[in-house]
C-alpha cells in the first residue's frame, strides 16, 4: 500500500497477516505517529478493510493507550463492577486484565488464566463496544494466543438458503456471568426463560457501517432467545452457526509480547484465547471505545401507520409487536 503522507515515516510497512483479516505494522513509532491525523485516517482505513491491526514492540504511554482508541469512539469503562483491583493510576479508561497479583496481595486489574471461547465484547448491551486495544505489559512461556474471527467472511460463506432463513432475524442478548470462559460455556446451566428475556434484541445480520458489508452477529449464549421461534428451534439454530462459525477458517492467532499493541472491530469479528498456568502472570492493558446501536442489514418491514387514526394506528403496532414470541 502506497503511502502518500508526507508525516507517515518511510520506513513504515503494512503487510498482511492473513489472506481474510489483519495486518501487522512495522518501522514506526506509535506514540509519535498516534499524535498525526494522517495516521488516524490510515489506522481507521485500514480496521475498515482489514478489521485488525497489529504494531509489535512499541514503548506507548497511558496517555496514547486512551488516545488511539478515542478516535474511533467515546471510550467505554469495561472495568468489573465492585472489584478492588489494581489498574493504571491516572488513567480511568485503562483496564487491566490479569491473572496475578501485586506485592500488596491485591489483584492486577480483571480477569484469569482460563481459555475462552469465541464471542464478541458487549453484546448484552444496548450500544455494544465498537473497536478494542491491548497493550501487553507481561505474557507467560509459552506465549498464549489470542484469536480473531472475520465475521463478515462467515456470513458471505453461509450457503444461501441459510442466509434467506436468518436475515431478517432478531436475538435477545441476555447477561451471563463469566460465559466467555470455557468451563463457564460447557457445564454453566440455562438461566430461568425470564431472565433470558432480559436482554437487547440485536440481529442476526448487522451491518458494517464502514463497508457496508453484512456480519453474522451471534450471541455468546447459545441458549439466548431467539424472536419467533420457540426455545428449541432458536438454540438450534444458533448452535448450528456456531459450529459453521467455528469450523470457518477465516481466523488469524496473534501471540502477543510486552510492548506488542493490537487493536480491531469488534463489531466484525470475534475473539477467543488460550489459557495459562495460573502460577503465571500475564499483564494486558486493555482499553475499549463505543460503537453503535447494531443496524439491522436486513429490515423488517414496519406498519404504515401514516394517516391512520391514533386507536388504528395503535393497533396495527400491536399486531406488529405480536409477531414476536418474546
Amino acid at each position: 500500500m502506497a503511502l502518500a503522507a508526507k508525516q507517515l515515516p518511510a520506513s513504515m510497512t503494512i503487510e498482511p497477516i492473513a489472506p481474510y483479516m489483519g495486518v501487522k505494522l512495522s518501522g514506526l513509532d506509535l506514540e509519535a505517529a498516534a499524535r498525526q491525523p494522517e495516521f488516524i485516517d490510515l489506522l481507521k482505513k485500514l480496521l475498515a478493510e482489514h478489521l485488525l491491526v497489529f504494531v509489535p514492540k512499541q514503548k506507548i504511554s497511558g496517555a496514547t493507550m486512551e488516545f488511539i482508541p478515542a478516535q474511533l469512539g467515546p471510550l467505554v469503562n469495561i472495568k468489573r463492577a465492585g472489584n478492588v483491583a489494581h489498574h493504571v493510576p491516572n488513567y480511568d479508561w485503562i483496564k487491566v486484565i490479569s491473572n496475578g497479583k501485586a506485592p500488596d496481595g491485591v489483584a492486577y486489574g480483571d480477569g484469569n488464566a482460563s481459555a475462552q471461547i469465541w464471542h464478541s465484547d458487549s453484546t448484552p448491551w444496548e450500544v455494544p463496544v465498537g473497536y478494542i486495544a491491548f497493550y501487553c505489559r507481561q505474557t507467560v512461556n509459552p506465549v498464549p494466543k489470542t484469536f480473531f474471527k472475520n465475521m463478515i467472511a462467515v456470513y458471505d460463506a453461509l450457503p444461501e438458503a441459510m442466509k434467506e432463513r436468518i436475515n431478517k432475524v432478531r436475538v435477545i442478548h441476555h447477561f451471563y456471568p463469566r460465559q466467555i470462559e470455557i468451563k463457564i460455556h460447557q457445564e454453566g446451566p440455562s438461566m430461568p426463560l425470564e431472565d433470558r428475556k432480559l436482554g437487547f434484541v440485536h440481529p442476526l445480520v448487522r451491518r458494517h457501517l464502514p463497508t457496508g458489508k453484512s456480519i453474522l452477529y451471534l450471541p455468546t449464549r447459545r441458549d439466548s432467545l431467539v424472536q419467533g421461534m420457540s426455545e428449541e428451534e432458536g438454540g438450534k439454530l444458533l448452535r448450528e452457526l456456531w459450529d459453521f462459525a467455528n469450523q470457518a477458517q477465516f481466523d488469524v492467532g496473534v501471540g502477543l509480547e510486552p510492548d506488542d499493541f493490537v487493536i480491531w472491530d469488534n463489531s466484525a469479528t470475534v475473539h477467543s484465547r488460550d489459557g495459562w498456568d495460573e502460577s503465571q502472570t500475564r499483564i494486558m492493558w486493555h482499553v475499549s471505545a463505543e460503537g453503535e446501536v447494531p443496524t439491522p442489514m436486513y429490515s423488517k418491514r414496519t406498519v404504515n401507520t401514516i394517516g391512520l387514526s391514533p386507536e388504528a394506528a395503535r393497533e396495527a403496532m400491536k399486531k406488529q409487536v405480536e409477531m414476536s414470541d418474546y
